[in-house]
């Protein structure tokens, strides 16, 4: 017995001697973690060959190729939802994968080295970004095409995850200061940490996703940086983390910089990824907006020279109106637009004075640039809420609302009332997911009701706007939106449907 006991001992000692031998501290190496991949006799291209190739128009992609990067987006917190962002290793490029499945960190999580293989997939460019899915998907109520979803059976053969060490999120994102500088169509799509910023006192202490302040499915409050700068930071209502509260003091935050038509968002994975630096926003990180002294200004006196980028003002001037938008001008010529963002909420006697040519107002706000995809920056005046308009004086004469009956009203009479509220009367007629009122000389003016008050009809109403021959009187303002003539509705009580 004791024999055998030292013979198993031997052997023992002898097997951990082989194995130490085999080992030594200079060279011992990790397990090699990366997966085997299915042969690939394509080519690895860069993310720039591939946005090259990407137009506005959806197109299969032909070319036997591939891209490799890093999953810097996860659906985990419940944020992002059938979608994954991807970023090249200089973190200078991203594209998003629409793929149909939840839980897609599950299977690719963040800081994951994945290949995707491009061939017989759809690309599109679309708000600043290389999106890629399958076939195409069209959406039967906007007639808006994008790129299809991947179902499980297609990824498999596309997506692959490439093993390895994964990245952690600070690796993976690049750090700035500046808002504004980030507002590039260079970053969509990536991984950013924004660093020093502050959600407004206003909503600290506020859940994260607000049902009163819904907007597309999501709350967006502002963001703000130490010079007074703002981005939309965007929380979906089936987030995880939705009625966690909106932290205080200046924060350092990492998520995905994502565009939206014209406007920047900012969209986090997890809660987690909001580090709380300073308890308290310290004076040296306020706002301008926050801390810096209104100044009057007068528009009569006022040049361009006085219009400086972050200047708060209380701006007292009359009011023009041009596509439905609302300007102040000063005495050289200079206009500048009164713009509220899309969160803040306005009476309509409030919608209806700023469309109100001529009437003298005060309005306190922020000079901010917005620059527009052909190269224009409009001036603008940002104000955050009702109270920052004094309404002085309506003009001398009021404009009446015209009253015009499609059966005899012609493009003329379009014309005639751009920009200016009218009451129209007329047949619905429904042409491509669109609703119509064909004036007699057969012009086409779309019914467009913004997209708060559309969400807030009765499932009846919504019925009624897709019936054709339904008779309807709409209270709205002519305008023009991509060559399209409109009346543009705000208020649902401007909808009378008759028999």
């Amino acid at each position: 017995m004791k024999l055998n006991v030292l013979k198993n001992t031997a052997i023992a000692f002898i097997s951990l001697c082989t194995v130490m031998s085999c080992v030594k501290d200079d060279d011992y190496e990790l397990p090699n973690n990366k997966k085997v991949l299915p042969a690939f006799a394509g080519k690895v291209v860069s993310f720039s060959d591939v946005a090259s190739r990407t137009t506005a128009s959806i197109k299969t992609y032909s070319a036997d190729e591939a891209i490799e990067g890093y999953v810097i987006s996860s659906d985990e917190g419940g944020n992002f939802y059938k979608k994954i962002y991807i970023q090249n290793e200089d973190k200078t490029q991203a594209l998003s994968v629409a793929l149909d499945k939840s839980g897609i960190y599950t299977e690719f999580p963040i800081g994951a080295k994945v290949q995707l293989r491009l061939k017989g997939l759809t690309t599109q460019l679309n708000n600043a970004i290389t999106e890629v899915g399958y076939k195409i998907y069209k959406n039967e109520k906007s007639g808006r095409e994008s790129v299809g979803s991947m179902a499980e059976a297609i990824y498999k053969t596309h997506l692959y995850d490439m093993g390895g060490e994964r990245k952690t999120l600070a690796s993976l994102a690049k750090e700035v200061t500046s808002i504004d500088a980030v507002k590039n169509n260079a970053n969509a799509g990536q991984l950013i940490t924004l660093k020093g910023v502050h959600f407004p006192n206003e909503v600290v202490g506020k859940t994260m996703y607000d049902k009163n302040k819904d907007l597309g499915g999501a709350t967006n409050y502002k963001l703000t940086d130490a010079n007074g700068k703002t981005i939309d930071f965007r929380t979906s209502s089936y987030a995880k983390f939705k009625d966690e509260k909106v932290p205080a003091g200046t924060l350092d935050i990492t998520g995905v910089l994502s565009k939206f038509n014209t406007s920047w968002q900012f969209m986090i994975s997890n809660y987690a990824d909001i580090k709380v630096v300073s308890s308290a926003t310290t004076t040296s990180t306020q706002t301008s907006t926050q801390t810096a002294t209104v100044v009057a200004l007068d528009a009569a006196t006022a040049t361009v020279a006085d219009y400086v980028v972050g200047k708060r003002v209380k701006l007292h001037g009359v009011i023009t109106v041009k596509s439905n938008r609302t300007y102040i001008t000063f005495k050289d010529g200079t206009e500048i637009q009164v713009y509220a963002p899309r969160e803040v909420t306005l009476s309509q006697a409030a919608k209806d004075k700023l469309l109100m040519a001529g009437y003298e107002i005060a309005v306190t706000g922020v000079f901010t640039d917005y620059p527009l995809k052909n190269g224009t920056v409009v001036k603008e005046i940002v104000y955050s809420k009702e109270s920052d308009i004094e309404f002085i004086k309506a003009p001398a004469t009021v404009p009446q609302i015209t009253t015009l009956d499609a059966a005899t009203a012609t493009v003329a009479d379009f014309d005639a009332n751009k920009d200016k509220r009218v009451l129209l009367k007329g047949t619905l007629t429904p042409e491509a997911k669109n609703t119509y009122i064909h004036l007699s000389d057969n012009t086409k003016i779309q019914v467009f009701i913004v997209s708060s008050v559309y969400k807030k009809l009765s499932a009846e109403a919504k019925n009624k706007l897709k019936t054709a021959g339904q008779k309807i009187e709409v209270k709205g303002t002519f305008d023009v939106y991509n060559g399209s003539k409109q009346i543009k509705c705000e208020d649902a009580n401007d909808l009378v449907f008759k028999n």
